[in-house]
């Protein structure tokens, strides 16, 4: 009878192992993205991922120096896989932090279509153009942003990203002499004024420089029907400036995986029109510059963080 209850015990014992074994890989089930841009209750907008993976999406709302000291401080013990940042100058928050090193292997299998920069350790998952928004009139309009310089007053409501616009206007008149370079950005400024905050009760008729994510999620600008976001910008002659949704695969991420089959979809699916994270972005341009039928002013995402940087140097 002893005997008995042992062998019962045994089996008892192995069939909970089995149990805890066969439940490992489905706690694991799971990517832990850190945004700045995206909320915990944008795991919907990746439920394609999750019904065709079964990896289950959770998102941490951080900002990008929160980010930077949880890494710092949890090393290879943290708590998120993904960084997905909403703006290029973010990236210079972590530039000094160590993030999964993209081999061309790698590349190969997961990412083939993404464009890498920094060190190969970030990837472009889209781009965000700097669009001109108005209310058409019987007035002439710019159409690019040189014009704004000689005449043209202009609002913008993203003044607190202002550094990228900056930073490509000042790449286009390097290449101009000096005195018409100072002529053109004093005046530029100058013509800048206060952006108006529209309401219920009263609609803004400002002329506009604003971008795609903001146009999209500002209801009071999308959701005039008299209000154009003009995708002509810049003239096919330059193209459109634009800011860049950027994505990082954690070092040593305890999910590695799954964020591996992540970048994958992405590098599958991004294409597509209105593809997730659905806040304006537009894929990457080809050789051409285009995108979707909007012509981009191209400055490599590596050139674009000096020139950052080379701004901050000078206001300091």
């Amino acid at each position: 009878m002893k005997a008995v209850s042992i062998l019962i015990g045994l089996i008892f014992l192995c069939l909970c192992g089995c149990a805890i074994d066969e439940a490992s890989p489905l706690s694991n089930q799971q990517l832990v993205i850190a945004s700045d841009y995206l909320k915990p209750g944008d795991t919907a907008l990746f439920s394609e991922f999750t019904k065709n993976s079964g990896i289950r999406i959770r998102i941490l709302s951080l900002t990008p120096e929160k980010i930077k000291t949880h890494l710092e401080t949890h090393k290879s013990n943290a708590q998120f896989d993904v960084v997905m940042l909403g703006k290029l100058s973010s990236v210079i928050t972590l530039e000094k932090t160590i993030f999964h090193n993209l081999s061309d292997a790698y590349l190969d299998k997961y990412a083939s279509n993404i464009k890498v920069f920094h060190n190969r350790q970030w990837f472009v998952t889209g781009l965000d153009p700097y669009f001109f928004s108005f209310e058409r009139d019987s007035s002439a309009l710019p159409i690019n942003y040189e014009q704004l310089a000689v005449g043209f007053l202009w609002a913008s409501p993203d003044r607190d990203t202002w550094d990228l616009f900056d930073a490509h206007f000042s790449y286009y008149l390097s290449g101009l002499n000096e005195d018409r370079q100072a002529q053109l950005k004093n005046q530029f400024n100058i013509n800048q004024v206060e952006f108006f905050q529209p309401n219920d009760s009263m609609r803004n008729q400002q002329f506009l420089i604003l971008k795609n994510s903001t146009f999209s999620a500002t209801k009071t600008l999308s959701g005039n029907s008299k209000r154009e976001l003009w995708k002509n910008t810049n003239g096919a002659q330059y193209g459109v400036y634009s800011d860049r949704y950027c994505m990082a695969i954690v070092d040593q991420a305890k999910n590695m995986r799954n964020a591996s089959e992540f970048l994958s979809y992405w590098d599958e699916h991004y294409q597509r029109e209105n593809f997730i994270p659905a806040k304006g972005n537009y894929p990457y341009p080809d050789n051409e510059g285009l995108s979707k039928g909007v012509k981009f002013y191209m400055v490599s995402e590596d050139k674009l963080i000096e020139l950052l940087k080379k701004q901050k140097n000078k206001e300091n």
